[in-house]
Order: C-alpha cells, then sequence, then structure tokens
C-alpha cells in the first residue's frame, strides 16, 4: 500500500492524469450537450396526443399484476438485476437478468404498454431484504454476491419515459405463441399464471385455494394486452427514470458544464505541471 499512497502524493501523478483524461473529459461534455439539447428537442406529450414516432411522456406506472422481485422480495411491475463477475481477479463481465409484468404508464389521459427491454434505467437501486445470492437472482453462481445490483418499477411509481412510440408487432394476439396460461404475452411479458407461481415460490406459505393470487389486480380487465401501439427502443434513446424531465436536463447541463470547462483545465494545469517539472530537473533550458 506504501507505493500506492506514494503515488499519489505526486503532483507529477496527477498532472499525467491531467493530460490524458482532460480530452476525454472534454469530448464527453459535448456528448451529454448534445444529449440533453436531444431530449429538449423531442416535444413531450400526453399519451391520448402522442404520435408515433420519439416521444417523451410522464405519469404513472400501473399495471394488472406484479412480480416478485428476487433480491427484495418488493412487489414489482419490472425488475432487472446486474453482476460484475470476476475475471483474473478484477471485474470484467456484468451479466444481466430482467423480467417484466405487462407494464403501463397512465398519465390521467389514458395508458400506453411500454416494452422496458434495452432501456437505460436512471432508478435507485433496491435494498434487498433478504440473503443476496446469485443463485436466487439467476445470474449463476460465477456472479459476486458483493456486486448485485437490483433495480425495480414500482406499481405507483411516478416514471419519465423518453423513447420510441411504435406500432405494436404484437397487437394480435398469435395462438401458437400464447397457447397455455403460462404462455408470455407479446414480445415477452410475464403471464399472470407463470407471476403467480413465481410468487408462490418465493413466498410458499400462500393459500394455494385463493382464487386471486396475491398481488393481482382484480380489474385486469381494464388492461389491453394487446395494444395498437407500443412505446419500446427505436433508434434514438430510450429511457425509463424516476426523475423528472426537467431534473434530467437539469443534471446533464451542469455535467457537460463541468467537464467542458473543466477537462481542457486539467489538461492545461497538466501540462504546466509537466512543463515546471521538466525545468526543475533541467531536462529543458532557460535560454530555449
Amino acid at each position: 500500500m506504501a507505493p500506492i499512497f506514494w503515488l499519489l502524493s505526486q503532483p507529477l501523478f496527477w498532472a499525467a492524469l491531467g493530460v490524458v483524461f482532460g480530452p476525454v473529459l472534454f469530448v464527453r461534455g459535448f456528448s451529454l450537450l448534445q444529449r440533453k439539447r436531444l431530449i429538449m428537442d423531442i416535444p413531450r406529450s400526453s399519451v391520448r396526443a402522442a404520435a408515433l414516432g420519439p416521444v417523451e411522456l410522464s405519469g404513472t406506472a400501473v399495471g394488472p399484476y406484479t412480480l416478485v422481485a428476487p433480491l427484495s422480495h418488493c412487489d414489482c411491475l419490472y425488475y432487472r438485476i446486474a453482476a460484475k463477475s470476476k475475471v483474473g481477479g478484477n471485474y470484467q463481465k456484468i451479466k444481466m437478468r430482467e423480467l417484466s409484468a405487462p407494464l403501463f404508464l397512465d398519465d390521467g389521459t389514458g395508458r400506453v404498454m411500454i416494452y422496458p427491454a434495452q432501456c437505460e434505467l436512471q432508478l435507485e437501486a433496491s435494498e434487498p431484504s433478504g440473503s443476496r445470492s446469485t443463485g436466487a437472482a439467476g445470474l449463476g453462481s460465477d456472479a459476486d454476491e458483493e456486486s448485485l445490483q437490483e433495480y425495480c418499477i414500482r406499481p405507483g411509481d411516478s416514471i419519465f419515459v423518453l423513447g420510441s412510440l411504435q406500432e405494436n408487432p404484437w397487437a394480435n394476439r398469435d395462438p401458437k405463441v400464447e397457447g397455455s396460461e403460462l404462455s408470455r404475452i407479446g414480445p415477452g411479458f410475464v403471464s399472470h399464471d407463470e407471476a403467480d407461481l413465481l410468487r408462490r415460490e418465493a413466498y410458499p406459505a400462500l393459500d394455494n385455494s385463493n382464487s386471486l393470487p396475491s398481488g393481482m389486480d382484480d380489474s385486469q380487465g381494464e388492461f389491453d394486452f394487446h395494444p395498437p401501439v407500443i412505446v419500446m427502443k427505436g433508434n434514438g434513446l430510450f429511457v425509463i427514470s424516476t426523475n423528472s424531465q426537467r431534473e434530467i436536463v437539469e443534471k446533464l447541463g451542469w455535467k457537460s458544464l463541468i467537464y467542458i470547462w473543466g477537462g481542457p483545465a486539467a489538461a492545461l494545469w497538466g501540462l504546466w505541471e509537466i512543463f515546471n517539472h521538466a525545468k526543475m530537473a533541467g531536462l529543458l533550458s532557460e535560454g530555449n
């Protein structure tokens, strides 16, 4: 550990980092600025007035029934578990597992189905209440338990969605694909019978005679499992966040400002420090 502390105490080390990473931060700052402008340029819309193409929607996450998240054991409409595996002593390989019940956004003017696969999640990680078992997470035994992170969208969560409103390719029910009660719905949503089966595996003490599985909304008939349009990954950004559009834009704004100005400043300081060090070491002539 002593050599590491010595290295961190050397100004020349930080100067070299500034020279190397300063330009990287500068480029990253413009990338964040471009992202901010893109979000601001996409029109905000209500569900009822949304047109096909890029959309920004805000509302409440709702659904006909819920899943049980493997780590936190909370009722949710969607969960994603990510874990890093050690390769050669270092975290390198990332594994991910996600599962979703039919997920809808309700903004008071209507409901729209969301297929969350491949989205960029901006959520707080869940706090597990039980064991952080990689087996329970379904990620295999080589994933490190300490690196597990679980993210959930719960019923009633206020969410902001930036994605692509498209014609639903699963608008018509396919009897071959959805031929049984355990068949996935459309793009791969867990059916209510499968969700109930997973729930009873998580909670063996549930009463099997209960005709309405725990977590199921008795108003599920109000939800259209095969709507004509759906929000999903398109050619652009696909973000699901518990932050509002204003909060996301503000965060991108100050981050881009810090990177655009801080990157060049770090690089110039690093060059100046290296120049002075070389000068003091006699590598540069005073007369040149």
